[in-house]
């Protein structure tokens, strides 16, 4: 097959039933000859595509084989190894729909683009991508097939009866507009090969008319023809079937609503099943300013502060009742049977709907985002979440799998012998014995944990005599082997020092409260990610504080924080040692999990105010300390948000980056207080300006990254003195350690003639330099220069100079420009990449920021957009200015995307200041697990694939 030579045999060879295939193969020949398709003239990747549909789905070679070019199609578009953004795909759906002037001209367009994205994510789900990925690109092809038949229909309708107009509270005229909701796996992103979609339709007001009809009647109207635009089966098939029962009044009920009337429903009849469904509801087409009214007003209902008390049962019995309903058609249902799919989305939902009233980072759609919530709220354990993390994605494979069989809305494993071994086959085992057992494996665990719900606590009587001593030996060790220690000699060595510590858990004579908190605390780190690692911390942390500390008894009254201490330790060792430097957060794991991911500058300058307010400011060491804890307190923060998914990998970084700043502010304003009793002040015309480059200056920190600054100053030459002691010893403040850690190690390389040169700069000095001296690494380094701290006036005049000397006067030359910087990321890339480095390395992070650097200094003169620090934000400028190919910049900014996402698991994972992944292939795994991957070996793949894909951007942007 990969010799490029069509051969029907070879590429039926090794399938579940390999005469199937062949039919297929020849079946599509046959058809590709009739079209003038040249069938030789395939390459590689074209018969990969018509491989794997022909071997490994049916339904894909039937929809190659009703339009043969749709395989070159589908062979040639750049996201057949990676996702497709919504942008893009909006995009093709618009120029595929361009110019229709009748609905059935629609429907065709409609079903030709759906059918390429078919076979596209087929190939994707069988092979080439994520599964996660596939739901939401699914999704997002809904979504687009639902605004542009919105587009359509309401033009025809606006054509012949004018704009909808109401009139709103305040008697202004308002033209009205429709948002879609979807709802279910829609909703959650999370769309599978034949699913429904699940919606209801919302208009804004009944207070108005157009031409002669109700804005009721407009709108149902509207409403009908796009749900027949998606629906009706033609001899293209469907595009997406729709379905409205979930809306008010189920099947009676009206096509559409008014907010009013919807807002009315919910709150005198709002069943318990309706306000579980909302969970997942998301404006998914239309009017998005109106959907995010939708979802505020619903808000109440959705999430309420206070619930009934019988929600578990409620959930429990919406389960049985399904099951009830279900069609009996013999084979084991993965959706809805017992230890499906829905009891994983059902489990996660109950929780949902018991606590995300109080906790907003609950408040996720999509089922595996649940999940990762409720493991970093400790509401699940590690255990359970890696459980139903796995059956999840195991369970949907099987569920796609199925479906590319004959295109069918079917979950059901065949019960004909045949059937299920092809299965089998089609899924990667040897027999279908083999896929039993894992089908087996995966539903036991998942009716099993949804049987917990509600349950009381477990006691863990098991685990309770490790902790009070009471085993021998070789009992000890047989019970920690069970609990799933692998260095069981140091496990036992640990439980040993926490025993000598008077007033732990783990002390002999302890009394029967404090022995059950031990036994649920050792419980749950051996059901954490890393027993072995999770108790090394807790041992760290019981040595530093024992008797003294009254965290026992907040552990001992908070069940979930005893949970998600045991999942930390395990799943994260810079979020542990975080703990351990300060363990007076183990007190705000509880508040942070009932406030917003984010905060401000001000909002976290105002906390380390208030903290510092507290100490004695003459103790320099208590003042240092107190920055410390508020810096790890905020950074615990979004270490947690991170990872329950409330961040996504650039928020993560503009967090890091506000804390970054916060306290470097107010590290400057503390060093200025100290050093006037003994030097004095400098004149009041004398300014200092803290300018911050690098990730600082772009706001694209990561876990402890280092804090690349320069320091500029006004007045008399005498003055230097002063500034330079200042910036001395503001240097060592933030790089020492203090009882409750390190708060930022510092560079200031990167100021005028680097370490040669003065630690301060004079203003007319930084002027002088840059206009005379400065190299174009310089320049570049120059874009990313931002005031952070210290004087505000001298820093934005700083600025200005910096956009001077990078953007100039006259254009750069590109050639010129190019060469430089590709000789300094070969000398960069020699010296300190390697083929790995996520940062460094071929296709890495800086290839990226290069890029996006090499495009500012060329083209920043003529287009101002360009000027910003920000690596994606130059990137998305430059697209929208037409100076680069939107599908290079797309490319390099889902790149930069996904790296800086597997940067920022390295560090909080591993603790180390590393770019490469780790060689352990457990350690690859806990890696992978944490970055939403299913191994270590997909984990590596993607990250080659993204590295491959950017440095070819890259070279072919900078023309080299």
């Amino acid at each position: 097959m990969l010799s490029g030579v069509w051969s029907p045999v070879d590429l039926a060879r090794g399938a579940p039933d390999e005469g199937d295939a062949l039919r297929r193969a020849e079946r599509f020949g046959e058809a590709a000859s009739q079209t003038g398709l040249d069938l030789d003239g395939l390459d590689d990747s074209a018969l990969q595509v018509v491989g794997l549909a022909c071997r490994s789905a049916p339904y894909l070679a039937t929809l190659l084989t009703r339009d043969p070019h749709r395989l070159v199609r589908v062979a040639a578009d750049p996201y057949l190894r990676r996702e497709k953004s919504r942008e893009v795909l909006v995009d093709e759906l618009d120029r595929a729909v361009a110019g229709v002037t009748s609905g059935t001209e629609l429907r065709a367009a409609l079903r030709r683009i759906r059918a390429d994205e078919l076979v596209r994510l087929g190939v994707r789900e069988l092979e080439l991508g994520l599964d996660t990925e596939v739901g939401r690109e699914l999704a997002r092809l809904a979504d687009a097939c639902f605004d542009a038949a919105i587009a359509f229909h309401d033009a025809e309708l606006r054509a012949r009866y004018g704009a909808p107009i109401y009139v709103d509270d305040d008697g202004v005229s308002r033209e009205a507009t429709l948002s879609v909701i979807g709802m279910g796996k829609l909703g959650g992103e999370e769309l599978n090969f034949s699913s429904d979609v699940d919606v209801i339709y919302v208009y804004s007001s009944d207070q108005g008319e157009v031409g002669g009809l109700s804005l009721h009647e407009y709108f149902a109207k509207l409403c009908t023809q796009i749900t027949s635009a998606l629906s009706e089966v033609t001899e293209d098939d469907v595009v997406f079937r729709v379905d409205l029962r979930l809306r008010p009044e189920g099947a009676k009920g009206a096509i559409a609503s008014s907010l009013d009337s919807l807002e009315r429903y919910y709150e005198t009849f709002g069943r318990p099943w309706e306000r579980q469904a909302w969970i997942k509801a998301r404006p998914c087409a239309g009017d998005r300013a109106l959907g995010a009214e939708i979802m505020a007003t619903l808000r109440p209902f959705v999430f309420p502060r206070l619930i009934s008390p019988t929600v578990i049962d409620d959930v429990r019995e919406l389960n049985r009742r399904i099951k009830r309903e279900l069609v009996r058609s013999g084979g084991f249902d993965v959706k809805n049977g017992e230890g499906g799919i829905r009891e994983i989305e059902f489990f996660a939902q109950a929780l949902q709907l018991i606590h995300s009233g109080k906790r907003p980072q609950l408040r996720r759609r999509g089922t595996l985002a649940a999940l990762d919530a409720l493991l970093f709220t400790g509401l699940v354990g590690d255990d359970e979440h890696l459980a139903l993390y796995r059956a999840y994605r195991w369970l949907r494979h099987v569920e796609h799998v199925l479906q590319l069989e004959a295109g069918l809305q079917t979950q059901i494993v065949p019960e004909d012998d045949l059937a299920r071994v092809r299965l089998a086959k089609r899924l990667g085992y040897p027999t279908d014995v083999a896929f039993a057992i894992e089908l087996f494996k995966h539903t036991s665990a998942v009716s099993r944990l949804f049987a917990t719900l509600g349950d009381a606590t477990d006691d863990h009587a098991d685990v309770a005599p490790i902790v009070r001593g009471e085993l021998s030996e070789d009992d000890e060790t047989a019970a920690l082997v069970r609990l799933r220690f692998r260095d069981v000699t140091a496990a036992r060595a640990e439980l040993a020092r926490a025993r000598r510590n008077p007033g732990s858990p783990f002390a002999p004579g302890s009394t029967e409260r404090a022995t059950r908190l031990g036994a649920t605390l050792l419980a749950e780190i051996a059901a954490s990610a890393d027993p072995d690692q999770a108790l090394r911390f807790l041992g760290d942390l019981i040595a530093r504080r024992g008797a003294a500390w009254t965290v026992w008894r907040l552990l001992d009254e908070n069940p979930p924080l005893v949970r998600l201490l045991g999942s930390l330790f395990g799943a994260s060792a810079y979020l542990a040692r975080t703990l351990i430097d300060t363990p007076e957060l183990i007190d705000l794991l509880v508040e942070i999990g009932l406030t917003p991911p984010t905060r401000t500058v001000a909002q976290i300058t105002a906390d380390l105010d208030a903290r510092v307010a507290t100490v004695d400011r003459d103790d320099p060491e208590a003042v240092w300390s107190a920055v410390a804890e508020v810096k790890n307190g905020h950074v615990l923060r979004v270490g947690l948000a991170d990872f329950g998914g409330a961040l996504d990998p650039l928020a993560v970084c503009l967090e890091l980056t506000a804390i970054a700043e916060a306290c470097l502010d107010r590290a400057l304003s503390i060093v200025e207080a100290q050093l006037a009793p003994r030097y004095g002040a400098p004149p009041a015309n004398a300014k200092l300006a803290v300018l911050a480059l690098g990730k600082l200056g772009g706001r694209e920190l990561g876990y402890a990254a280092d804090l690349d600054v320069v320091f500029v100053y006004t007045g008399a030459e005498e003055d230097m003195e002063w500034f330079s002691r200042c910036a001395q010893r503001l240097l060592g403040a933030l790089r020492q350690r203090t009882p409750r850690g390190r708060l930022y190690e510092v560079d200031t390389r990167l100021r005028p003639s680097g370490t040669q040169g003065l630690l301060v700069t004079s203003l007319a000095g930084w002027r002088r330099y840059h206009q005379d001296d400065a190299r174009m690494w310089e320049r570049q380094a120059l874009t990313k220069l931002r005031a952070v701290a210290g004087d505000r006036a001298l820093g934005a005049e700083v600025e200005r100079l910096a956009q001077e000397t990078v953007y100039g006067a006259t254009p750069a030359d590109p050639r010129a420009v190019a060469d430089e910087i590709t000789r300094m990321r070969i000398r960069i890339e020699r010296e300190l990449g390697g083929g790995s480095d996520l940062k460094t390395g071929s296709g890495g992070v800086m290839d990226v920021e290069f890029a996006a650097q090499y495009l500012q200094l060329v083209h920043g003169h003529a287009h101002p957009e360009l000027r910003t620090t920000a690596t994606e934000g130059a990137l998305r400028a430059a697209a929208a200015c037409g100076i680069a190919p939107p599908r290079e910049i797309e490319l390099l900014d889902q790149g930069y995307r996904f790296l800086r996402k597997i940067e920022h698991r390295l560090r909080v994972v591993h603790d180390q200041p590393i770019h490469r992944l780790p060689e352990a292939r457990d350690e690859l795994d806990k890696l992978a697990r944490r970055s939403g991957f299913p191994d270590g070996s997909v984990l590596l793949e993607h990250v080659e694939r993204w590295q491959r894909e950017i440095r070819g951007a890259y070279l072919r942007l900078l023309g080299a």
